[in-house]
């Protein structure tokens, strides 16, 4: 063979080497794919049942003799949401004829006014039922926080709580100078009939003393009730008027300031109102058992099933008109 002559090379397949490489990566893809589908199924039954049960979640945190205290948990910022909450846990006390007292854990800085006069008017049916509430305060139960607690037969704060902020706010956003910035000169039209309905209600403009004064009276109007919850709650501790009003001027305070200004009655923790409550309701003599209830935590159902689509004109239109009404908030701003 000469030296130009090529050498033959032979290649051999064999089953092994890539084949197995391949049919290993598809085995593991499977067996992802169905620890994938398992977990969102999960989630779904999760889901599912959590709507099922509702959104007040129910624990036993002491057992005890058939009487019961019942803990029912207020916390973060008042909203719809959370004022739906409270209606149903406050049908679960009801429809526990067991339970003696009720210890309404507070811990918010406020919210919305509409929000908070709903949640006082739901614990209003407690009172009525002739069951005892003790308000236990947490870091801060300010604005409306205060507000749907201060009717409660005791109050008691922690050390560190900021109470008080007894008040109104609103914040209001306009968009004239922004709009003229970028070229856009809108247009608001009123029927002739309405002169007033812009008044108030165009956040397309600068806003005029007339318009603050308008928000200013709807304001004020707001305050009275306030006023009015924290006189029904308060006026047998803090008996002159002016001395009420100065307190009520939307101040913040400590635990300490507001027990000697008279919005609460003791400083203590959730353990202290406890006690108090089983004072109240004169289990003294047995050792009740203890409920919590608490608002449930949303699940990951959403994160599966939610879907996204881009923002419309019409989504925009409506967000700008969100703008357009002034939110009234009893809100304590940290």
């Amino acid at each position: 063979m000469s030296e130009n002559t090529p050498i033959p090379i032979k290649v051999v397949a064999t089953t092994g080497g890539f084949r197995t490489f391949v049919a290993f990566l598809a085995a593991m893809f499977i067996f992802v794919l169905v620890f994938l589908i398992g977990i969102v199924a999960g989630i779904s039954v999760l889901a599912a049942v959590n709507e099922d049960d509702g959104i007040v979640q129910v624990t036993t945190t002491q057992e005890g003799s058939t009487s019961t205290i019942a803990v029912l948990d207020i916390s973060g910022i008042i909203d719809g949401s959370n004022a739906t909450y409270a209606r149903e846990a406050v049908k679960e006390v009801l429809n526990n004829k067991n339970i003696r007292a009720v210890v309404l854990r507070v811990d918010s800085p406020g919210g919305g006014v509409t929000a908070s006069d709903e949640i006082w008017h739901y614990l209003q049916s407690i009172k009525e039922a002739k069951i005892p509430i003790i308000a236990s305060y947490g870091g801060v139960a300010a604005s409306g926080g205060y507000y749907i607690s201060c009717n409660a037969d005791h109050i008691i704060a922690q050390e560190t709580t900021i109470t008080g902020s007894i008040g109104v706010i609103a914040n209001i956003m306009t968009f004239q100078d922004l709009l003229a910035k970028i070229g856009v000169n809108p247009v608001t039209l009123i029927a002739k009939d309405s002169p007033e309905k812009s008044v108030a209600n165009d956040v397309y403009r600068n806003w005029t003393v007339k318009d603050k004064q308008k928000v200013r009276g709807i304001l004020d109007a707001m305050y009275t009730v306030f006023f009015s919850r924290v006189k029904e709650g308060r006026g047998h501790v803090i008996t002159d008027a002016k001395t009420l009003e100065n307190v009520a001027n939307g101040s913040a305070y400590t635990a300490n300031q507001a027990l000697k200004n008279g919005l609460i009655d003791g400083i203590g923790y959730l353990d202290d109102a406890v006690d108090i409550a089983v004072e109240k309701a004169g289990l003294a003599n047995e050792e009740p058992t203890v409920l919590h209830l608490s608002r449930k935590s949303p699940t990951f159902g959403g994160l599966f099933g939610a879907q996204s689509s881009a923002i419309s004109a019409s989504d925009l239109r409506s967000t700008l008109q969100e703008f357009s009404m002034p939110k009234l908030m009893y809100l304590y701003n940290q």
